[in-house]
């Protein structure tokens, strides 16, 4: 072998040699690249777990606190014991914690320590509200089963049965017919002790009548009587009422009745006028006949 092929051949090796490096030098660059983002995947995997155990354990140190509060504001009314329970639930979601011993807690307090003294307020405050009286025993009694037994699921239930009861409906056709006749004839009187008597007081203005014309009066064959202040019973200051409405009625139609009489009159008059008169024309007519025969 020659000078020139060894060279040759040893150039090729040398070359082969350098390629051979930088593939391998890529490969090492590769590894390093995968090995990092394996590291950062499981560097972030570590973070993700240790903020969902910060999490889980600031949830379950703060459940106490959390519970307490709730309870409170169930008490206070601040929260109904519906909202109470979700919101309950909702804390155990956020935090993977099981809710039902808070749950249970809420609904002892509810059901035990809150529910039986509101109801029997809402009863009182129905009956006072409604039929404006205390309620008896034997209604809080009938009420407090109903609740018990699921027949009234709220206050309203029982303001709703009230409400339809005959004790209220009469109370609200009086309450309607009082407030009528006070804007008919005013407000009832008030004995010594303050209660109503029933007794009203209003005035029917003579002057509102249609008057008879000077010298007609006796026409009628009526005496109007005479009206001002009547003071009665709703009953007496309706037939009060009625009576003037009759007699303006009357006074109007004897109005016209006269009217038309003298109509009829004036046209018979009238009548017996154009009667007389034609009876004249025809008469002239006649002689002026004769004369005329006379002449002929």
């Amino acid at each position: 072998m020659d000078f020139g092929t060894a060279l040759l051949f040893i150039n090729q090796a040398n070359a082969q040699n350098a390629s051979n490096a930088a593939a391998n030098r890529q490969l090492d660059l590769e590894r390093e690249d995968r090995q990092r983002i394996e590291q950062r995947a499981i560097d972030k995997e570590k973070a993700a777990d240790a903020k969902e155990t910060t999490r889980k354990a600031s949830g379950a140190a703060g459940l106490g606190n959390f519970r307490s509060g709730l309870e409170s504001q169930l008490r206070q009314g601040v929260v109904t014991y519906e909202d109470a329970i979700s919101q309950a639930r909702g804390y155990g979601a956020k935090f993977d914690l099981d809710p039902e011993e808070v749950v249970s807690n809420l609904t002892n307090v509810y059901t035990k320590d809150l529910l039986p003294g509101r109801r029997a307020t809402g009863i009182t405050a129905a009956y006072e509200d409604l039929l404006r009286r205390p309620v008896t025993e034997e209604e809080k009694k009938t009420a407090t089963t109903r609740f018990e037994q699921g027949y009234y699921t709220s206050v309203q239930d029982l303001k709703d049965s009230i409400l339809k009861g005959p004790e209220y409906q009469e109370q609200f056709n009086n309450s309607y017919l009082e407030n009528y006749y006070d804007t008919m004839y005013g407000k009832q009187g008030r004995d010594a002790a303050g209660k109503k008597t029933g007794i009203r007081s209003t005035t029917f203005d003579s002057s509102l009548l249609p008057t008879y014309a000077k010298g007609t009066e006796s026409k009628a064959g009526v005496t109007i009587p005479t009206f001002g202040t009547i003071t009665g019973q709703v009953a007496d200051l309706d037939r009060a009422e009625e009576t003037f409405r009759d007699t303006r009625k009357y006074l109007y139609s004897a109005g016209l009745t006269n009217l038309q009489g003298d109509i009829d009159k004036e046209t018979q008059k009238l009548k017996n006028e154009g009667a007389r008169d034609i009876a004249k024309i025809g008469a002239v007519e006649d002689r002026y006949k004769l004369m005329s025969l006379a002449f002929s």
